[in-house]
């Protein structure tokens, strides 16, 4: 018990840490990657992700009420 109580800490201090064993996370096509999202278009490219949200449940709603 009392080693338990003494090694629950542990996992803490690589909670914290990144996978630095990721060679593509640390590569230059992943920091394109992350500029090309994350850039300054970032709300038009949610925008153009989350447009065909509303259409889709529309069509769904449509399809519940004339079709079943």
């Amino acid at each position: 018990m009392k080693l338990a109580l003494r090694l629950s800490p542990l996992p803490l201090l690589f909670a914290g840490t990144p996978a630095w064993a990721c060679t593509l996370c640390h590569s230059r096509t992943a920091e394109e990657v992350r500029m090309a999202i994350f850039g300054p278009d970032f709300l038009s490219n949610c925008a153009a992700l989350a447009a065909p949200a509303p259409v889709l449940l529309v069509v769904a709603c449509a399809a519940r009420k004339y079709l079943l």
